[in-house]
């Protein structure tokens, strides 16, 4: 979040200005997120110092992250299987049709 256009967010109390090349918008949904985050944190455990807090909101948001990425790369194992029984029945049914007309049908399937 270096170059394009900047903004100023409030995280936790502390204001940051910060450049985005995703625009003010997206750097301020992200703060947000990011804020409340802190403040959840920050409202189970009292007692914690900012620096811990900002720890334990950093691996909260991280083990969100890593949780999408694994459903994500499930998610596309399974549509890319579906793909494959699809286009297997494809050719079958394909290699069916070929069979009532007197011979293979191979057209549009994959060798």
């Amino acid at each position: 979040m270096t170059s394009g256009e900047g903004a100023e967010v409030l995280i936790f109390g502390e204001r940051y200005t910060l450049r985005s090349e995703d625009g003010p918008d997206h750097l301020n949904r992200v703060a947000d997120y990011v804020d409340r985050k802190f403040h959840e944190v920050a409202q189970a455990a009292q007692t914690l110092a900012p620096s811990k807090i900002a720890v334990l909101a950093s691996l909260n948001i991280a083990d969100e992250l890593v949780k999408r990425d694994e459903a994500a790369r499930r998610l596309e194992g399974e549509v890319l299987a579906r793909i494959d029984e699809i286009s297997q029945l494809l050719h079958r049914g394909g290699a069916v049709e070929g069979a009532a007309r007197g011979g293979p049908d191979t057209a549009g399937c994959p060798k």
